[in-house]
């Protein structure tokens, strides 16, 4: 092989390479020239009367970002819904997560959130919050109540309310221990076909967790019995763990349920509490993010 065989063989390679090279940047600036100048781009916007489809998530006082202070009641994305470190309302039971189709000025959706969505494009994310007196309608029932209380030891509650709010199998003869929300022991006696007899059965000087906020990510309750005799129980609520909500406004709401339907506390003082013993949607501001998916 001559000497000049040798060179033209070295080069090749090199040649090959940069060839290569040139054709793919020209194919990306023919590419793009293309995109920019021939290829129509959808540059529609949502307007009143549209039927759109979204992803969105919904909490109370905070956006989804917002980890510590917001909390989330309802979203279309399982990635929040499986996500352990975002805090969700008492409520949330998400279990279809798929994108939410609605007529812009239409009933399906709050008017607020509807109209949010005018003006935007297909692959926009936004946000918007939409005040309490815009949003679930209903009375609020606000009630402070002191953390030293009593209760009777005994009381009257029907069949039905007691299968809700316990797993206990009624003996259709005599009476059954079993524990009660409250963390103490109780005793349960049919004593018509339609009620119970509930004797509960605490001891002086303990300290029980209620039942209902095994799970809570947003406050722990207990009750520290003080005395006990045959006709009441006097008891204090302790709180603790309980998440702020980062806007001055008390804390991150905590269900608690008696076999009365469930109350939500609001604040926790010293010597007092406050509680809502209307729906926990009701009475909230609401934090949304909201990603258009179609417009039709």
């Amino acid at each position: 092989m001559t000497g000049e065989e040798k060179v033209k063989k070295n080069r090749d390679p090199i040649f090959t390479v940069c060839l290569v090279i040139f054709l793919l940047a020209a194919v990306a600036v023919v590419g793009v020239y293309i995109n920019d100048h021939y290829i129509e781009k959808d540059d529609t916007k949502v307007a009143y009367g549209d039927t759109v489809t979204v992803n969105y998530t919904g909490s109370y006082y905070a956006y989804v970002d917002d980890r510590e202070h917001a909390m989330v009641f309802d979203t279309s994305y399982r990635s929040v819904a499986d996500n352990d470190k975002i805090i969700k309302s008492n409520s949330f039971a998400s279990s279809k997560f798929e994108p939410l189709e609605f007529k812009v000025g239409g009933t399906t959706v709050l008017e607020a959130f509807g109209l949010s969505a005018v003006g935007h494009q297909i692959g926009d994310k936004y946000t918007v919050m939409i005040p309490a007196d815009e949003a679930y309608d209903g009375a609020v029932g606000v009630v402070e109540s002191d953390i030293k209380t009593t209760m009777p030891s005994k009381i009257t509650m029907s069949k039905t309310a007691f299968s809700d709010l316990y797993d206990v199998k009624l003996p259709s003869t005599g009476g059954i221990m079993f524990e009660s929300v409250y963390g103490w022991n109780a005793y349960a006696t049919p004593i018509d076909g339609n009620n119970v007899l509930i004797r509960y059965a605490p001891e002086a000087g303990q300290t029980y967790d209620y039942i209902g906020n095994e799970d809570s990510k947003v406050g722990k309750v207990q009750f520290k019995v003080t005395s006990v005799d045959t006709e009441s129980i006097a008891y204090e609520y302790v709180f603790s763990e309980t998440k702020s909500t980062g806007n001055g406004t008390g804390v991150m709401m905590i269900e608690l349920d008696f076999g009365q339907g469930p109350i939500y506390v609001t604040d926790v003082g010293a010597s007092t509490f406050t509680y809502k013993t209307s729906d926990e949607k009701v009475g909230m501001d609401l934090y949304f993010e909201i990603e258009i998916v179609s417009i039709n």
